[in-house]
């Protein structure tokens, strides 16, 4: 809020009232209001290129028009700074025409994982998309995560979003499951802090005596490989009394819950239903498919101005972008 005197009167403002002129539209003055008059409103792709060349940023939208005049009147007071940003960076726009919006999401992947652009986050180098693996042995259930495809025999995957939160909470929940900690101080240090390991063992001997090894595995691979959440149930019904917590575990422990839930609706549960769509019989979807197999699966796409990076698996294999 700010003051603003007239005439010995004061007035009480918002910020944005203060804007006497209009904002500045970059787009526009370089481009011209002709430029995007002759954009179709059809759907496709586009690409924005920066001073040098470079590609900014690659969008798709159903109606090509539409969605370059947005990007036309951004207004600074009401889209956020990155966009702003982007604008003023953008010195041409070329677009490419698609018979269909699924066609269209698909080509925008095909260019992101080709030009990675710089205000482009998602979808940009698929290689980072995690698989995670379980194996029980006589005296080990062991739960890796990794960002190799591999041919071992369960290993589920690829997933993206909410993988490695995910991954993170299953440990969590599955030690307290079978320790009974009263505060977040029992946990094993590894598994609060911000990188959890890529690789942990739970004792065979404990999950027989907390549950029954056959029904911690099966119930495992039910959630993995996406065709029941069962896991949740399990792990919740033998889980410390929320009551009986401090306020910090209690939060600790609904959060993971709630992040388990999420992680298992748009990893393992979305990609059970992409294979049966496709007929795969395969446990894994390869990392460079994913992306391309979501834009032609029938749900309600992502929003076309992704701000919000994936954060790459991290394991030995130590894959990073370029």
């Amino acid at each position: 809020m700010a003051f603003i005197f007239i005439a010995d009167t004061i007035f009480l403002v918002s910020a944005r009232q203060l804007r006497f002129f209009e904002h500045p539209k970059p787009l526009l003055e370089r481009l011209g209001l002709n430029f995007f008059r002759s954009v179709p409103a059809s759907p496709g792709v586009y690409v924005m290129t920066g001073e040098t060349g470079r590609v900014l940023y690659v969008g798709q939208s159903k109606n090509l028009r539409t969605r370059l005049g947005t990007y036309k009147n951004a207004n600074p007071d009401h889209v956020p700074r990155k966009i702003i940003r982007l604008v003023h960076a953008v010195r041409k726009i070329d677009w490419e025409e698609c018979a269909t919006p699924t066609f269209a999401r698909v080509r925008e992947n095909e260019l992101l994982r080709t030009l990675r652009p710089k205000f482009n986050s998602m979808n940009t180098y698929p290689r980072a998309y995690c698989f995670i693996g379980i194996k029980t042995g006589e005296r080990e259930f062991t739960v890796w995560i990794t960002s190799q495809e591999t041919a071992a025999p369960k290993l589920y995957g690829a997933f993206k979003r909410r993988s490695m939160h995910g991954y993170a909470a299953l440990l969590r929940l599955g030690w307290a499951a079978l320790y009974q900690p009263s505060s977040p101080g029992d946990f094993p240090h590894r598994l609060l802090s911000g990188r959890s390991p890529s690789r942990y063992s739970f004792s065979t001997e404990r999950i027989q005596k907390r549950i029954e090894v056959g029904r911690w595995e099966a119930s495992f691979e039910a959630f993995l490989s996406g065709v029941s959440p069962e896991l949740i149930e399990l792990l919740t019904a033998n889980l410390p009394l929320s009551d009986h917590l401090p306020p910090f575990h209690r939060t600790l422990q609904a959060t993971d819950l709630e992040t388990l839930g999420d992680f298992y609706k748009f990893g393992p549960q979305r990609n059970h239903a992409i294979r049966q769509q496709q007929g795969m019989q395969s446990l894994q979807i390869p990392q460079e498919s994913l992306d391309d197999l979501l834009a032609l699966f029938p749900e309600k796409p992502e929003n076309t101005l992704r701000s919000c990076p994936t954060p790459p698996c991290k394991d030995e294999s130590k894959i990073e972008p370029d």
